[in-house]
C-alpha cells in the first residue's frame, strides 16, 4: 500500500519489530577518538557525561555548538583503549572537522571508521535470539564482543525503545557473512528482515526525531524530546551555558509531537501547521501504518498547539490531530 506515494510496510514486518524478532542494515557514521586526553576532550565538547563512564558502557548525547545548537546525535560508546562515537549517517566529517577545531594541546587522535558496519536487532523475542548466540544479558547502554561463524562482532543494547534494541557492529568486508549467519540462527526464532518503511513507521510512532528530518542546528537538544541526553550537572561544555539557560528559566517554546490523520489522508511533505489561522509548526516525518493506511507524522509544534487532542490544519485543509510522543 501507498499513500501520496510514501510506502506501508507490511503488518507481518511491524509484528516482528514490536513482538517478534527483526533485523536490517542500520547506516551511520563512525568516528574513534584516541589518545591520553580523549575522554575530557570529548567530555568538554558534548551533552551527555563522560567521565564517569566505564568501559562496555554507552551513552546518549549531543554535540552542540557554541550557541547550544545540536550539530548531531551521538551515541558515546566506551572501548579499552578509545571512543566509538555512532553519529547520523552522513554526519561524520562534519563532527569531526567541529572537532578538530577545538584540538588544541590536547592528546587525542580521531579516525573516521568507514571500514565499520552495522545492523540493528529489535523485537520481544531478540533477548532469546541472542542468548541462544551465547550473548551474555545485556542491560540498557552496555555491550560485549561476540562471535558468530568465525566472524566477530559487538553486540550493543539500547538504552530507548518501546521494545529491546541492540545494534550489531563488524567490520564492513564482514557485513555479508555475518548477515547470512544471524539469518540461519534466527530461523528458529522467528527473525525477518523488515524493510525501511517499517523502521521509519517505528521510528514515527515512537517519536523520535531524526537529526537532519526533524531537526537541526538551529534547535536546541531540549527541542529533540531527549531530555536524558543532556546533563545538568556536568559542567561546562561548548553550549552549556544556552542550554543551561533554557533549562533553568522554563524550556523551549517548540516540543515534539506525533501527528495521525484520517485513512488515506496524507498531507503534503513540509506543510506548515496552523491553529486558529497562525502557524505553530511545519511537518517533517510522516508513515503510512499498514492496516487502514492512517497517516502519522512528526512535528515540533508551539506549545499552544501542543495539548494532546488538539486539532491543526494545513493550507490544504487536512485536519491532523496532535498526540503525545510518548509510545503508546
Amino acid at each position: 500500500m501507498t499513500v501520496a506515494g510514501i510506502a506501508a510496510p507490511s503488518a507481518e514486518e511491524m509484528i516482528a519489530l514490536r513482538q517478534g524478532a527483526a533485523w536490517a542494515p542500520r547506516p551511520g557514521d563512525r568516528l574513534d577518538l584516541t589518545g591520553a586526553d580523549r575522554v575530557r576532550f570529548l567530555h568538554n565538547l558534548v551533552t551527555c557525561e563522560v567521565r564517569e563512564l566505564a568501559v562496555g558502557r554507552a551513552t546518549r548525547g549531543f554535540v552542540t555548538h557554541v550557541k547550544g545548537g545540536v550539530l548531531a546525535d551521538v551515541d558515546v560508546v566506551v572501548l579499552a583503549d578509545r571512543l566509538r562515537l555512532a553519529l547520523p549517517a552522513g554526519r561524520g566529517l562534519a563532527v569531526l572537522a567541529h572537532l578538530e577545531k577545538y584540538r588544541i594541546a590536547d592528546r587525542v587522535e580521531m579516525l573516521p571508521r568507514a571500514d565499520l558496519a552495522a545492523f540493528t536487532l529489535r523485537g520481544r523475542r531478540v533477548p532469546e535470539l541472542l542468548a541462544a548466540l551465547a550473548v551474555p544479558r545485556l542491560e540498557p547502554n552496555e555491550w560485549c564482543d561476540a562471535e558468530l561463524d568465525g566472524v566477530p562482532f559487538a553486540v550493543r543494547r539500547e538504552g530507548r525503545g518501546r521494545e529491546p534494541r541492540y545494534e550489531l557492529e563488524l567490520a564492513a568486508a564482514d557485513r555479508d557473512r555475518l548477515g547470512a549467519a544471524i539469518v540461519r540462527a534466527g530461523a528458529e526464532h522467528g527473525l525477518r528482515t523488515v524493510s525501511p518503511a517499517a523502521l521509519e513507521l517505528a521510528r514515527v510512532e515512537d517519536g523520535e526525531l531524526a537529526w537532519g528530518v526533524d531537526y537541526g542546528e538551529e534547535n536546541f537538544p531540549q527541542e529533540t524530546g531527549e531530555e536524558a541526553a543532556v546533563s545538568y550537572t556536568k559542567g561546562c561544555y561548548l553550549g552549556q551555558e544556552v542550554v543551561a539557560r533554557i533549562h533553568y528559566r522554563g524550556g523551549v517554546q517548540r516540543v515534539p509531537r506525533r501527528l495521525i490523520a484520517a485513512p488515506g489522508a496524507a498531507p503534503a511533505p513540509a506543510s506548515e501547521l496552523e491553529l486558529e489561522g497562525r502557524v505553530v509548526g511545519r511537518l517533517t516525518s510522516f508513515a503510512v501504518e499498514p492496516r487502514g493506511g492512517r497517516w502519522v507524522g512528526l512535528a515540533l509544534v508551539h506549545r499552544r498547539a501542543a495539548e494532546a487532542g488538539t486539532q491543526l490544519a494545513t493550507a490544504s485543509g487536512e485536519q491532523l490531530e496532535v498526540q503525545p510522543v510518548e509510545p503508546d
